[in-house]
């Protein structure tokens, strides 16, 4: 059985480093918006806003921990397993607009350049740079334990560490963008010293927006995707209900639907028609071996219907 603190990597060192990772980003959003404001520097601002969306990020990720660890209630009989998924939602909409005010700001820039000090840009984003490549060992270091718990040998069924936690996963994205864009402040900083060509400060910017659309349109599609209970994207869904017809005595299943509860753990239900009842107990303990061991599918309701030849499928 899957257990959810696996799943979140809720264990101590893991939050350990969610907690370092944190602090190490909050307080160098502060020092780029100081100085970002003070040499009138989009390319800086811009970084520290994606940078105030990586602290956002951060402190969901610990939030949907801390709440996914809740037990469930009569009334929240799944617990608050979709916590997670909902803060993906919100961290992605977030960069969403924050995306289009930097589009916007740097357009205006574009027309009308304002004079800019290539020196403190490189200076700040150099540490930017030294503090995103230690985040991003930290959360990689996360990812990869929560991976190592979750492999499965079936190529086709593959736990990634995307599909491990959203959260993780996007703060992971967040900071690799951060790290990216640091380099290309470092290179805007660099051209404007040398060459006092002011445009390289709104460029940048808008090269810092197309490093985080693309990433966060996946993410944004990856936490709609569940919420609506999709199929999960690692799953096939004629290959799962041809392997349950495959069991002896079963002659049909209907009403097969497959969704994913939060990031690694999926459910399945689903009505199956056996030839003969006295073996239903039988069945149904070969099909949930054959739905956790090839499929991973830990939660699953299976009602056993008597054959006829209306629901023979």
């Amino acid at each position: 059985m899957i257990c959810l603190s696996n799943i979140l990597s809720a264990d101590d060192t893991s939050k350990r480093y969610l907690k370092a990772v944190l602090i190490l980003t909050s307080s160098y959003f502060v020092i780029q918006i100081v100085v970002g404001i003070k040499i009138d520097s989009l390319a800086v601002i811009s970084d520290a806003g994606h940078m105030l969306i990586d602290v956002a990020g951060l402190v969901m990720a610990l939030l949907a921990i801390s709440f996914a660890a809740k037990p469930p209630t009569p009334r929240r009989t799944y617990g608050f397993y979709r916590a997670e998924i909902l803060a993906s939602l919100l961290n992605s909409l977030f960069l969403i607009l924050l995306s289009a005010f930097i589009l916007l700001e740097a357009f205006q820039r574009i027309l009308h350049p304002s004079e800019v000090i290539g020196l403190p840009m490189v200076i700040v984003a150099s540490i930017g740079l030294a503090i995103n490549l230690v985040g991003l060992r930290l959360l990689s270091r996360v990812l990869m334990k929560g991976n190592g718990r979750q492999t499965t040998r079936n190529s086709r069924t593959d736990v990634t560490p995307r599909q491990e936690n959203l959260n993780i996963y996007g703060a992971y994205l967040e900071v690799l963008a951060d790290t990216i864009g640091s380099a290309g402040v470092i290179a805007a900083g660099i051209v404007i010293e040398t060459t006092r060509y002011y445009q390289a400060d709104p460029l940048i910017s808008i090269g810092i927006v197309a490093l985080i659309l693309p990433r966060t349109w996946l993410l944004l599609k990856r936490a709609i995707h569940i919420l609506i209970e999709g199929t999960p994207s690692h799953l096939f869904y004629e290959e799962v209900k041809s392997s349950i017809l495959k069991v002896k005595g079963v002659t049909g299943v209907f009403d097969l639907h497959i969704w994913t509860i939060t990031s690694g753990i999926h459910a399945l239900s689903a009505h199956v028609v056996v030839l003969e009842n006295n073996k239903s107990n039988e069945i149904l303990q070969e099909i949930n071996s054959i739905l956790e061991k090839n499929f991973k599918i830990n939660h699953a309701t299976i009602q056993i219907e008597p054959y006829h030849e209306s629901n023979k499928i």
